[in-house]
């Protein structure tokens, strides 16, 4: 068994043990350690357990934890995700690369450190990704697509054949981008969009937002 910390206790972090509970049901793999969480101040004690698991402490106590443990990066913005693996640099952490049981795999797939493909997610061949990346439940990659650094996609997003999607990207939840298509970094893009163009970089592509009515008589 090996030893995980995982970096981040909220909505991800906790996706995340349960990612590395199913994996461990498999094949037993991974001895989870506890979370690192910023934003816990002078509160970090035994009492701090969210979901079985202790809260360590901040960023400061990395330096005081096993170096041949493994870390993974439980957050999802993408801005914020690089913030963090760009700090934690200096101290030269392994990150664990984590990937479901019911994940589909194809031939010739890449898959870059500490990424985390979740369940019912599908690669296609000759998929990409590059580091940090994030595939939330049933995300689905077209052939020879590539997804670069610290990209999130999240529930249901599809990503069809030949897509290139730049860094530091998120796509929302229900999302769709056509085949043949470059998503600039850093863009974003809305909950149930179909993108048919390309994106630039730093761009928010939206849905016209529903709207509420209420009906009078």
């Amino acid at each position: 068994m090996k030893d995980i910390v995982i970096y981040g206790s909220g909505g991800m972090a906790l996706e995340v043990v349960q990612l590395i509970e199913d994996i461990n049901e498999a094949e037993p793999t991974w001895n989870i350690l506890g979370y690192i969480d910023d934003f816990i101040g002078d509160q970090a004690d035994e009492n701090l357990v969210v979901n079985g698991y202790r809260i360590l402490g901040t960023r400061e106590i990395v330096k005081e934890l096993d170096p041949s443990a493994y870390w993974v990066i439980a957050v999802s913005n993408p801005k914020e995700k690089r913030e963090i693996h760009t700090s934690l640099n200096q101290y030269n952490l392994q990150y664990a690369t984590l990937i479901h049981p019911t994940a589909k795999i194809s031939k010739n797939v890449k898959i870059g450190e500490g990424s985390v493909v979740s369940y019912d997610c599908i690669l296609s061949v000759n998929v990409v990704l590059g580091s940090q990346v994030y595939l939330n439940m049933r995300t689905v990659v077209g052939h020879d697509s590539v997804i670069q650094d610290y990209t999130s996609c999240l529930i249901n997003c599809i990503v069809a054949g030949n897509v290139v999607v730049g860094e530091g990207v998120l796509l929302g939840s229900n999302c769709v981008i056509r085949e043949k298509k470059t998503i600039g970094n850093n863009a974003k893009i809305s909950m149930g969009s179909v993108v048919y163009f390309d994106v630039e970089e730093d761009v928010v592509v939206m849905n016209r937002p529903p709207k509420s009515m209420k009906f009078y008589g």
